[in-house]
């Protein structure tokens, strides 16, 4: 599958989705500011790519799979990106990656392959480890944090063996 579906996604933790112009903003309920979300309406198994065109307001714009979860525009370290494991929920926290403008729309694309995940932010690899994601099934969503606000233009999932197919035909 590979249709956007900011239409489809299902508001988590009382988070409110509004409709605006040709995308959604994602915001934090009050009463849940932490764990509020935009959740895509069926889960996913490796190897797929997870893939949304958004921006955020001020901070952290997250994305989550299973235990694992991107964060930037972290709130306690706005250039860093930090990375929490799907398998395992290990944390990883690299400097000078994580800082997205808050004017500007950004392709963040998280590959998720049976044996190794990649985090690519408008054609930059800010992320690449190996790690065994076989056998994880869950929804992919997206979300604030802390009283930011998520606009998401595009939420994709598009099968790895999809793509690896369609490029061995070409």
């Amino acid at each position: 599958m590979s249709d956007n579906l900011i239409t489809r996604l299902i508001p988590h933790q009382g988070c409110v989705i509004t409709c605006v112009d040709d995308a959604i903003e994602v915001a934090g309920s009050a009463m849940n500011w932490v764990m509020s979300a935009a959740v895509a309406p069926f889960a996913c198994r490796a190897p797929f790519a997870f893939r949304v065109v958004a921006k955020t307001d001020s901070t952290n714009l997250r994305m989550h799979w299973h235990r694992g979860e991107l964060i930037f525009n972290w709130e306690c370290s706005i250039r860093e990106l930090r990375v929490h494991d799907p398998a395992t929920a290990e944390q990883h926290g690299l400097e000078g990656k994580g800082f997205l403008t808050t004017t500007e729309w950004h392709d963040i694309l998280w590959e998720i392959g049976l044996d190794r995940m990649r985090v690519v932010v408008d054609g930059e690899v800010r992320f690449d480890r190996a790690g065994d994601y076989s056998g994880i099934e869950s929804a992919p969503s997206i979300g604030p944090c802390f009283g930011s606000t998520v606009s998401v233009r595009e939420f994709t999932i598009t099968s790895l063996g999809q793509v690896a197919a369609r490029v061995s035909r070409a």
